[in-house]
């Protein structure tokens, strides 16, 4: 590497370094600290304390349900986005794909708590969805399942996480010549034949991007639960700001190691199979 580069890549490095890399590094030491009570504060002994705490109260299953629950909205919205990502790449023209770009992103001009608010107000005993199946006499009775349960935790993380799908899958899909599609079409392959064997390897990096975009979103989500789950539901972040409010520090970052070590795993599983360095490379050929 020629210096010249090396001067050009050094202070966004030195920003990567100092933003993201040292205070990951910081929790990582942390979790292995021990809690010293009379400073509460942490002290820098050796101590497995904070990851055997995890399995006590039944903190490993919070864990799980949010891997659970992370997986399952980043599918949904996978399954979502890839329909939505075409016919806007593909089914319309530049001024529709800055309209519709436009409008999957307005939401994000408010907060999440008034977009889960309203969707309370959407699911209720009262609400939008309830009112029009009794009055097309679907029901006799509001569904109560709507609300404060998991189809509506559910249906807030969809809501909230879908363009995070859709984004990184569009960026696939423009770097695919569309002559490659139209040279299969002439060679007699159809469209389904063409776009599994094109269009669908050719956009796998851009797909599991999404993928895991929503899953670390939702993963390190609260609003939704606690606006929409109801009083027992929990998830990984509620559960770390209850243990920090009691000051247990080693235990907090235990947890956010262990979900650490998750997305990373996941990380490098989707760079090996879907190759998403390819996101950053040449564009197709």
């Amino acid at each position: 590497m020629s210096a010249r580069r090396t001067l050009l890549i050094a202070p966004p490095l030195a920003v990567v370094m100092l933003l993201g890399v040292l205070p990951l590094a910081l929790v990582v030491i942390w979790s292995f600290w021990t809690w010293d009570p009379a400073t509460y504060w942490i002290k820098p002994e050796l101590s497995f304390a904070g990851y055997g705490a995890i399995l006590d109260a039944g903190r490993w299953t919070v864990i799980l349900s949010t891997i659970a629950k992370s997986f399952a909205a980043a599918i949904i919205c996978t399954f979502l986005a890839y329909p939505l990502a075409y016919a806007i790449h593909i089914m319309s023209g530049p001024r529709m794909q800055m309209l519709l770009l436009a409008l999957m992103t307005i939401p994000f001009f408010t907060s999440y708590l008034i977009r889960s608010f309203a969707w309370r107000l959407v699911l209720g005993r009262t609400g939008a969805v309830n009112e029009t199946l009794q009055a097309l006499h679907i029901t006799s009775a509001p569904l109560d399942w709507l609300l404060f349960s998991n189809f509506a935790v559910m249906v807030g993380f969809i809501a909230s996480y879908l363009p995070f799908a859709v984004f990184p899958l569009l960026l696939s899909m423009r770097r695919v010549p569309p002559e490659l599609m139209a040279a299969a079409r002439d060679l007699g392959a159809g469209f389904w034949r063409a776009f599994f064997t094109i269009l669908a390897p050719l956009t796998y990096p851009g797909l599991f991007a999404g993928f895991l975009f929503v899953f670390v979103m939702v993963a390190g989500s609260s609003t939704e639960v606690q606006m929409l789950g109801g009083a027992g539901a929990s998830i990984v972040s509620v559960m770390i700001n209850d243990v920090m409010r009691v000051a247990n520090y080693p235990l907090a970052f235990a947890i956010s190691v262990v979900m650490l070590m998750t997305i990373f795993g996941m990380v490098l599983i989707g760079n090996a199979v879907f190759k998403l360095s390819g996101l950053f490379g040449e564009d197709a050929e």
